[in-house]
């Protein structure tokens, strides 16, 4: 049987390689914060468990609520990047969202419309690993405490898991690091291969609604042609060619943009 492809992503900080060695059962994903660099990086990690064998992508999502200019061209690059990727193997199956318990901030927020509504375009089940909450008599009452906040931003999902993912614990701690790993497993298990539907791929035209929806975060001034390429070839290492065809698709992107 073919492996699932979760994409997970969340903040810096929210814990996501403790999540991928979580629910690998040993450490496979680096922790230090400084391991991927530039929206939409990612580390590949295989995964088995319960006689099934997944994919994570560990991404790296936007640290601000808006782009500036290389970061906007990154994004688009890296997203084509990654979706390429994934249509090659299968698709995308899941989305985990990892979030460290807490309140829900504008960056939280552009991060849900990144993944779930733009690279996805609402068309991949979205799951919440809700991490940090090793000091809650009962891990699941913060949900039932703030469940009402990610309705109010309108952070619609279709699973979570309370957790901890803090491994070097003992006592209490550690068995609620255990329940955490099975929580956590049981989540993805659900909403992958007891699922009916394969995995999703983009439909002819996908590149050109992510740049237009990713507009609404490009908070830049107008740039020229000359400069897209630029950054395209010298930051992101594209090929000239390539960078001068996406660099016309930019362009007219924006410039719908100026037009509406």
């Amino acid at each position: 049987m073919s492996a699932k492809n979760i994409v997970l992503f969340g903040l810096t900080g929210a814990g996501k390689s403790s999540v991928v060695n979580l629910m690998a059962g040993k450490d496979i994903a680096k922790t230090s914060p400084d391991m991927l660099r530039g929206t939409l990086n990612w580390s590949e990690y295989p995964i088995a468990f319960d006689g099934h064998n997944y994919k994570v992508f560990d991404t790296v999502g936007l640290e601000e609520p808006q782009l500036g200019i290389q970061e906007y061209l990154e994004t688009i690059l890296k997203a084509r990047d990654l979706i390429t990727k994934l249509n090659s193997e299968g698709g995308v199956d899941l989305l985990l969202f990892c979030v460290r318990a807490g309140r829900v901030t504008a960056t939280l927020q552009s991060n849900y419309r990144l993944f779930y509504e733009w690279l996805c375009e609402k068309k991949v089940p979205i799951v919440l690993v809700l991490t940090g909450l090793e000091r809650e008599q009962n891990m699941e009452d913060w949900w039932g405490r703030n469940k009402d906040t990610f309705d109010k931003y309108k952070i619609s999902i279709e699973g979570h898991a309370c957790i901890t993912a803090a491994n070097n614990l003992d006592g209490r701690h550690q068995r609620l690091y255990e329940e955490s790993r099975q929580l956590v497993r049981n989540l993805v298990r659900e909403h992958t291969h007891d699922r009916e539907e394969g995995g999703w791929n983009p439909s002819e035209g996908w590149l050109g609604r992510f740049m237009g929806k990713l507009k609404e975060l490009f908070m830049g001034p107008i740039i020229k042609r000359k400069d897209i390429e630029t950054v395209l070839t010298e930051r992101c290492g594209m090929p000239p060619a390539a960078a001068v065809e996406l660099a016309r698709q930019i362009r007219e992107e924006l410039g719908r943009k100026s037009s509406t």
